[in-house]
């Protein structure tokens, strides 16, 4: 009973944990605060990478003799995720997490960012402990590389419900995996971390590696024109044509007619069908454009754009065009539908014939 009740502490602590509120005072200290190129640094930046990959500063800071500080609010609900501070030049970045109470970063030299020691709040602690155990030295041979990993997914089992274990699951331990072990070490990830955008990355890298017709898609990301986000798993109950496209492909734009004959047929039934038309235009005015000149800007045709192309690489491609139909489950019917199949399998599906059903068989 006590153990139960010593585990129940311990998970409610961690789910805390992983969901900020309050305020990060970040300290460092930088003992020798020469760059390569001789000058002292002057500026350091705090810098949040969202889940496309791109960066931005989000707060800066004057370096005085070798000392700076950076104070960020969190807001409640808010996941706690990793920051970098950049400003050393071409020396590298500080990794560090972000969240409620004081971090303190210690900095030997201007050039070896990389080393620095990161303390003082849970998970940073955590991820100092980790990477002091694992990057610092390299196993002497294949033995000990063995027991090394070994070790480390020990480790991050240990450790199942800080937000940097999902983190150095994806980047450091899936790449060794089986498909089947992959899985089984996304299903070790704490229950309390389901929602976070770290586990939710790496649930993805999962499914992206065993994508095939009949099995779940990645959750992936939608850019949408105001800023905001959302994810395929808000449209579960509805199938959806998730359409790859960009304004500048002869092809993607030849199939604008066709998904407006499906648009048709589909108008009032989205209760039951979407159209998720998503852009990789690197110009988002391109892809303005191209929605009014090809009059698809209707109602319910959902329109978003990823100018880093990151979320069509889940599917196992790099270029547009691509279509596929996703069924009220998340899972795939197709992942490469031309536009010549798409009306027809569209009319099956709405006549109450669920060919693909069998397809997965």
């Amino acid at each position: 009973m006590q153990n139960r009740l010593i585990a129940t502490i311990i998970s409610f602590v961690a789910c805390m944990a992983v969901w900020a509120q309050g305020t990060c005072t970040i300290n460092g200290k930088i003992a020798d605060y020469k760059l390569a190129d001789g000058k002292a640094i002057k500026k350091v930046y705090l810098v949040s990478t969202d889940e496309f990959g791109r960066k931005t500063e989000v707060a800066e800071a004057k370096v005085k003799k070798g000392t700076y500080s950076f104070k960020r609010t969190l807001q409640h609900g808010e996941p706690v995720m990793m920051y970098t501070i950049a400003g050393f030049g071409n020396s590298g970045e500080i990794e560090l997490f972000v969240e409620p109470g004081t971090v303190t970063v210690e900095t030997d030299k201007a050039t070896e960012p990389d080393n620095s020691k990161v303390s003082g709040t849970p998970a940073n602690d955590t991820y100092s402990e980790y990477r002091s155990k694992f990057e610092e030295q390299e196993p002497a041979t294949a033995v000990d590389l063995i027991k090394r990993e070994s070790q480390r997914i020990e480790f991050l089992i240990e450790h199942n419900a800080s937000p940097m274990t999902p983190i150095e699951m994806e980047r450091s331990v899936m790449p060794y995996l089986s498909d089947a072990y992959a899985e089984q070490m996304v299903k070790s990830i704490a229950m309390e971390l389901h929602g976070h955008p770290y586990y939710i990355s790496f649930r993805n890298a999962m499914l992206a590696r065993c994508l095939k017709v009949g099995n779940e898609i990645p959750d992936i990301a939608i850019p949408m024109e105001d800023g905001s986000v959302r994810r395929m798993t808000e449209f579960r109950g509805k199938y959806v044509l998730l359409d790859f496209w960009t304004s500048t492909c002869e092809r993607s734009m030849e199939t604008r007619e066709t998904l407006k004959e499906l648009y048709g047929i589909i108008k009032d039934k989205q209760d039951q069908f979407v159209i998720i038309s998503l852009s990789l235009d690197k110009n988002t005015e391109n892809w303005k454009n191209a929605i009014q000149s090809t009059d698809t800007d209707q109602a319910g045709w959902i329109h978003a754009c990823d100018t880093t192309g990151n979320t069509i690489k889940f599917f196992g491609a790099k270029d547009a065009p691509r279509i596929i139909l996703v069924e009220p489950e998340g899972h795939a019917i197709s992942l490469n539908m031309s536009r010549n199949d798409v009306i027809e399998r569209v009319e099956q599906i709405l006549s109450g014939d669920l060919y693909y059903l069998d397809q997965e068989k």
